[in-house]
């Protein structure tokens, strides 16, 4: 069964078949004519230090510093496994 939903200037119209969703038609405001590539190094990226970085690292942000640093150790983390 066709789904179309309109929004401002966009439009979705999506066409199901079996478990296959199939999206027809998208239209967001103004199509992007010109795309230019960028080089970019985390090496030289403002506001990261990785001058202490080894493998394994993470970036960790660091707010007396005000910088994300690379690091291997994780002290002020909260990690929820969620329940079993």
């Amino acid at each position: 069964m066709p789904l179309t939903v309109t929004t401002g200037e966009t439009s979705v119209v999506k066409v199901a078949a079996d478990t296959t969703t199939i999206v027809k038609k998208i239209t967001i405001g103004t199509p992007v004519r010109r795309v230019s590539s960028a080089i970019a190094n985390i090496n030289t990226l403002a506001g990261v230090d990785i001058s202490e970085r080894i493998d394994g690292s993470v970036l960790v942000y660091n707010a007396t510093t005000e910088l994300w640093q690379a690091t291997i150790n994780l002290q002020k983390q909260n990690i929820n496994g969620g329940s079993y």
